[in-house]
């Protein structure tokens, strides 16, 4: 890496100002990043100044891309999230052409992570991968696994970032970048560490400690210190703690990594505080807090306040200590419950309160009921909320993977936009021998009662299609309907409950290219020389209906080498946008199919997207969304 960087610069010097010479800039200033942040800034401000000069619109994203990257990993500057999000206006232009598109959303990632904002965290590092696949990224789909792992581990969430960071691990080792590598390995033994299961964090960090030493990489050293100190002191050897702490400490002099500071400097100070050496713990818990406060992290934050009002326990002044166990609570609220209060503005006490928030902050109301009314029903509601994200992570658990659906359906895309947090809408697809069964299905309501239909749904399927010997697309619905019926008590008797679902299921044999499809009340659009032949599903849902128990019809067809199928539920035609706030329809929903389906999935996912956003504007999504495509 030293050499390419030396070259690098050596290049720089020889070139005149051309667009070769912004993009040799941009690169160095990528390049040192990790070790240089300062000359990272340097060259990434030259090159944005010739950008802009050249007029190269290129140039200029990459600058201001980099310049926050380097910022970012100096320290939190207020500058980055604005550099980061004007970088993000050109590359969301370049349609998966540039790099920088799954840099800009990753670091965007850190940046609202680092903020405590983890619900919009996740989408960004969900982009960042997604959009690194889609272009072959590999270090950038390395990096961002990596980001979203520790996300997960924010959240506690250890089922999904171990996963996630195992996953990163392969890619980096593949690449062959060591000191990637060891950043996983770092980030690993740390996840092992927050659930508690030390033996395997050692094991890890120990990995991590040797390749980074063998390797001379003195920006990742100081970070496997932290993380073994960390792991000592959970385990209340505060002495041996401090040593690594300080070891860490010292390696960051030269590299000035704010967070690594601080995280070191509250280490040092818990640890002291815990061997009763209140000078000690004094300065290091007051260092952490000044350097907090600068970086605006509020996660961090929220532990500096909860040490210093142990410490001020301790030194028996009590009113201080009350002082700082109250901004702790204060600020681990506002982190965790964020998501949560936005969610309440739709209810009336919330709103009024709200309100009265703008006049005047809302420890200076006089209502106290209504403070009163309003904490409860915030507490509610954050119990209500995290309940939620849970089903959430139950209902993505029971979907298929994304590896598994792309391995036996390898031209497709699938178009799933939930409504709420969950969706009543569901796609699955299995192998069950030679032939391939897909489905794309809409349950009754949305949200959580639609949610709970989904993973029903989705249970039986697997059931039914397991034991079925010989498949059929119209008996797997005849028996699901049964199954439905049976697990509802529907009969057909006043009041009972009418729920159920609608669909379009399909079984698909490669080695003879035959296509059964069987559809309740959604049906199937199926694309062939440019024409687009509508194949009806029948007029009843897998429930109770007043058909009673007639068969669902099994379409069946040849299909052709270009051909392109495609299922979905009601959300996309019916919902309500455009200039005069009306439905999309099923006859644009046709039109716009017909324009775009000789071109890549992944590219017809997006025109799909795009529309539906554009069309919605400002209106509420009305359902949930779910469209299926397959090209044979």
């Amino acid at each position: 890496m030293e050499q390419k960087i030396s070259i690098l610069r050596e290049k720089i010097k020889t070139l005149k100002e051309t667009s070769e010479m912004v993009d040799a800039m941009n690169e160095l200033s990528w390049m040192v990043r990790y070790e240089r942040s300062d000359e990272g800034v340097k060259m990434a401000n030259e090159a944005g100044k010739l950008s802009v000069k050249l007029g190269y619109k290129r140039g200029v994203a990459y600058s201001k891309l980099y310049h926050a990257v380097n910022l970012y990993l100096t320290a939190l500057d207020e500058e980055v999230f604005g550099l980061l999000l004007e970088a993000l206006d050109y590359f969301e232009t370049t349609e998966h052409t540039e790099e920088g598109l799954s840099q800009v959303h990753n670091f965007l990632a850190m940046v609202h992570e680092s903020y405590g904002d983890y619900e919009t965290a996740l989408k960004h590092a969900h982009k960042a991968v997604d959009t690194a696949a889609i272009m072959k990224y590999k270090e950038g789909e390395g990096d961002g696994l990596s980001t979203l792992g520790l996300i997960y581990n924010r959240l506690c969430d250890f089922a999904n970032s171990l996963p996630v960071f195992k996953k990163s691990i392969e890619i980096r080792k593949v690449l062959g970048n060591n000191k990637a590598v060891a950043s996983s390995l770092n980030l690993i033994a740390r996840t092992f560490a927050l659930s508690g299961e030390f033996d395997e964090a050692i094991d890890y960090y120990n990995q991590s400690l040797q390749l980074r030493e063998e390797i001379n990489d003195v920006s990742g050293l100081p970070w496997t210190y932290l993380g073994i100190a960390s792991l000592l002191e959970k385990e209340e050897k505060f002495t041996e703690a401090i040593v690594y702490y300080e070891k860490g400490l010292e390696l960051n002099s030269k590299q000035n990594e704010k967070r690594l500071e601080l995280l070191c400097m509250l280490g040092v100070g818990k640890a002291h505080l815990n061997l009763e050496d209140l000078q000690n713990a004094d300065h290091y818990l007051h260092k952490a807090m000044e350097i907090a406060e600068a970086m605006k992290a509020k996660p961090l934050l929220v532990d500096v306040h909860l040490a210093l009002g142990q410490y001020y326990e301790e030194k028996d002044n009590l009113e201080k200590a009350l002082a700082h166990l109250k901004r702790y609570h204060e600020i681990e609220n506002e982190v965790n419950n964020m998501e949560s209060r936005n969610r309440l503005k739709n209810q009336q006490i919330v709103f009024a309160t709200e309100q009265s928030r703008k006049e005047a902050e809302i420890f200076q109301l006089r209502n106290v009921e209504l403070k009163a009314a309003f904490d409860e029903i915030e507490v509610i509601n954050n119990e209500i909320n995290a309940s939620i994200k849970y089903a959430e992570r139950i209902q993505r658990a029971v979907l298929p993977p994304d590896d598994y659906v792309n391995k036996i359906l390898p031209e497709h895309f699938i178009l799933f936009l939930p409504r709420d947090i969950v969706s009543g809408d569901f796609y699955w697809a299995t192998q069950k021998d030679d032939k391939l069964v897909f489905t794309a299905a809409d349950c009754t309501g949305h949200g959580i009662p639609g949610a709970f239909m989904s993973m029903l749904g989705v249970s039986y399927l697997n059931e039914i299609v397991n034991q079925m010997k010989n498949l059929n697309a119209g008996e797997i619905l005849n028996i699901l309907r049964n199954h439905i019926m049976n697990s509802l008590h529907q009969e057909g008797k006043e009041g009972e409950q009418k729920d159920g679902m609608d669909m379009g299921l399909c079984v698909y044999d490669p080695s003879s290219k035959e296509l059964q499809f069987a559809g309740a009340y959604n049906s199937m659009y199926m694309i062939r020389g440019g024409e687009l032949k509508d194949v009806k599903a029948d007029r009843m849902p897998i429930a109770i209906h007043y058909h009673g128990k007639e068969p669902f019809t099994n379409h069946e067809m040849k299909m052709e080498k270009g051909d392109v199928i495609y299922l979905f539920s009601d959300g996309f035609p019916d919902q309500f946008g455009g200039p005069n706030g009306k439905k999309f329809m099923y006859k644009k929903m046709k039109e716009l199919l017909l324009k775009i389906h000789e071109e890549p999935m992944t590219k017809q996912r997006e025109k799909l997207l795009k529309v539906f956003e554009d069309w919605r504007g400002e209106h509420e999504q009305v359902d949930d969304v779910i469209i299926m495509g397959i090209k044979f």
